[in-house]
């Protein structure tokens, strides 16, 4: 019999991961728009840093537009968003759904997401 020195409990993480998160939002962007345009989420490594890229897609068009960047380490926080050429540092889960929740609402994303349905529909 294997001598396991691993604890009991080492697989029973339930996690929130940003790139959950992440998923979820733009999966809610397009049940807003009817899938006119929605949101796409891709992810890679760098070092030891994972990157997620929010997109904004008009499938019809064939059409992304790359709205921000989050990079955070295997440990999820701190995390930093790249939105309009700013870098902010959020520290928990909630500063960074609050992040969120401003740069889905900001003047810029509104008109970037209506000049898309625009294009959609002409």
């Amino acid at each position: 019999m294997p001598n396991d020195l691993w604890p009991s409990n080492i697989a029973d993480a339930n996690l929130v991961t940003p790139l959950a998160v992440l998923k979820e939002q733009a999966a809610l962007l397009g049940a807003k728009t009817q899938q006119l345009v929605t949101g796409e989420v891709t992810t890679e490594t760098s070092g030891n840093l994972f990157v997620h890229h929010f997109y904004l897609v008009a499938p019809t068009l064939r059409y992304r537009y790359e709205l921000f960047r989050v990079t955070h380490g295997l440990s999820f926080y701190p995390l930093n968003v790249l939105y309009l050429n700013d870098t902010h540092s959020m520290k928990s889960e909630a500063e960074f759904q609050d992040k969120l929740k401003e740069i889905f609402s900001a003047t810029h994303t509104v008109t970037t997401v209506q000049s898309m349905l625009a294009q959609v529909r002409a």
